[in-house]
C-alpha cells in the first residue's frame, strides 16, 4: 500500500513511520525537525499540502498537528489551523481520487466523567485541544467517502525521532498525576492495530488493556528500565485551571476487540530493545 504519513518526525508519527515503512511504501513528512528521508511540509502551506496529498496515495494518515495541551490553550488559532484546517485542505485534495483519509484523534474529546468511553458516547471536550479534535472529526465525518477517525489515548514507549514521552524521565524528578486515570497504548502496538482497522470507516477507538493512574504508569516504567529519576506524586486538581485535563479517559470499542498490550508485556519489550 502507498501511504502518506503526515507528522512522521513527531512522537507518534515517528513510531508509525518506523513500523509501517517495513511493510508499505510510506512517504513521511516533517516540519522543522530535520530527519533524512522525510519531506519538509508545514501544514499551513495549503498549496504544498494539496500538491503532496494529490499524488496518488492509497491512504493518508494524519498524525500531525498541535498536540500539546498547554500550547493549544495558549494559541487556539494555531491549534485550529494545524488540527482542523489541515483536514479541510486534505479533503479537498483527495476528493474524487479514491484516496482514503485516516485521522488520528484523541480521548480528549471526552470530559472524563464516565468509567469508559465507546464510539457513540457524547463528546464534551474540556480544553482547546479536545475542541479542535472534535472539529476535525466533524469535518472528516461529514464528507462523502469511506474515511476513518481513530481515537487514541496517551501513548508511551520509545520513538525514533522525537522521543517526547521518554524525555519526561530526563530530570532528577518526574511529576505524575495520581488523580488522572488512563488506558495507555504502547507505541509499537499502534501500527499493527491501524493496519487491521484501516479498511473500516467512521469512528473507532483503540486503547490499552490496562487501566492505571499516570503516577502508576510512570513509576512502573521508571522501575522496569531503572531510570535515574524519582517519580513524585502530583494532583491535576491542584494545577492551574487551564488547560483542564479530564480525570478518567478509558477508550473501549463496540466494533472490534483490539487492545494494546498490558504494561508488563510492553515493559518487557522495552527492556529487550535496550539490550539490542
Amino acid at each position: 500500500m502507498r501511504v502518506l504519513l503526515l507528522g512522521a518526525s513527531g512522537y507518534v508519527g515517528g513510531g508509525l513511520y518506523r513500523d509501517l515503512s517495513a511493510r508499505h511504501d510510506v512517504v513521511g513528512t516533517r516540519a522543522a525537525r530535520c530527519v533524512p528521508g522525510l519531506v519538509r511540509l508545514d501544514l499551513r502551506d495549503e498549496w504544498g499540502l494539496r500538491e503532496l496529498a494529490g499524488q496518488g496515495f492509497d491512504l493518508v494518515v494524519h498524525a500531525a498537528g498541535l498536540v500539546d495541551l498547554a500550547a493549544a490553550e495558549a494559541d487556539p488559532a494555531l491549534a485550529q489551523a494545524l488540527n482542523v484546517r489541515s483536514v479541510e485542505v486534505l479533503l479537498s485534495a483527495v476528493r474524487g481520487t479514491g484516496t482514503k483519509l485516516l485521522l488520528l484523534s484523541s480521548d480528549n474529546v471526552f470530559d472524563g466523567t464516565r468509567e469508559f468511553y465507546v464510539e457513540p458516547d457524547l463528546r464534551a471536550p474540556l480544553n482547546v485541544y479536545g475542541r479542535t479534535k472534535c472539529a476535525a472529526e466533524d469535518v472528516l465525518l461529514e464528507a462523502a467517502g469511506e474515511h476513518l477517525v481513530v481515537r487514541i489515548p496517551l501513548v508511551y514507549g520509545r520513538s525514533p525521532f522525537s522521543d517526547r514521552f521518554m524525555a519526561r524521565f530526563a530530570a532528577p524528578t518526574t511529576p505524575a498525576q495520581v488523580d488522572v486515570v488512563c488506558a495507555p497504548v504502547y507505541l509499537p502496538s499502534l501500527a499493527p492495530a491501524l493496519e487491521r482497522l484501516w479498511d473500516a470507516s467512521g469512528v473507532l477507538h483503540y486503547g490499552g488493556a490496562e487501566v492505571v493512574t499516570r503516577f502508576a504508569l510512570m513509576s512502573r516504567i521508571r522501575d522496569a528500565l531503572r531510570l535515574p529519576t524519582r517519580v513524585i506524586p502530583a494532583r491535576a486538581a491542584d494545577a492551574p485551571a487551564t488547560p483542564r485535563r479530564p480525570a478518567r479517559l478509558v477508550l473501549r470499542s463496540l466494533h472490534h476487540g483490539l487492545l494494546g498490550p498490558d504494561l508488563e508485556t510492553a515493559l518487557a519489550d522495552m527492556r529487550r530493545g535496550e539490550r539490542h
